[in-house]
């Protein structure tokens, strides 16, 4: 069962660590949320993808052993009918990451805006709602002008105007508590 609302380390960060570990769409809606932090854990850069387990298809069956069968790899935790996957995150996206700890969407490279943009077109791209999604993630990545002047409009009031510095990331830094898996 999905949830309504999915952290941003899942739209943001996910699509990354799929490139080592291939996150497949046909296994994608079981894919519960994602998470950077874990209760009383220290570790660093890790990324803990919480997933439903689908026990009586041998398919994902053989989906799991490929996304476990590689050096990111740390560990599973079973929760009920779900299982929490633990891995080292790529270093090649660290930057990204720390960017994205900072809420500096933007600074991402070139490379990973990419790589986020052509996971989600490939997993929800055929959609209306999709769609929308993906150039919403757009817009955040490449600090979008029209987005700029919809959250500026949004903000203001008649009283007064707000005026985001062309500097300004167009999303809110992370909530650290939604980032992190209570199990």
């Amino acid at each position: 069962m999905s949830k309504d609302r999915y952290n941003r380390s899942k739209t943001y960060l996910l699509p990354l660590i799929s490139e080592v570990i291939g996150i497949e769409s046909n296994f994608i809606d079981f894919l519960e949320d994602t998470y950077l932090f874990k209760e009383d854990d220290k570790e660093e850069y890790c990324f803990y993808i919480e997933h439903e387990f689908v026990v009586n298809n041998p398919e994902f069956i053989g989906y799991e052993h490929r996304i476990i069968s590689n050096n990111y790899y740390l560990k599973s935790i079973d929760v009920g009918n779900r299982v929490i996957y633990v891995f080292r995150f790529p270093e090649e996206y660290l930057p990204e990451y720390n960017y994205f700890l900072d809420g500096k969407y933007s600074k991402f490279g070139e490379d990973a805006k990419q790589i986020i943009l052509k996971f989600w077109t490939k997993m929800y791209g055929r959609t209306a709602t999709g769609v929308a999604a993906i150039v919403r993630i757009k817009q955040v990545l490449y600090k979008d002008k029209k987005l700029k002047q919809e959250l500026e409009d949004r903000l203001s009031s008649e009283q007064s105007r707000v005026v985001l510095s062309d500097d300004a990331e167009l999303i809110d830094i992370i909530e650290t508590d939604e980032e992190t898996v209570k199990v």
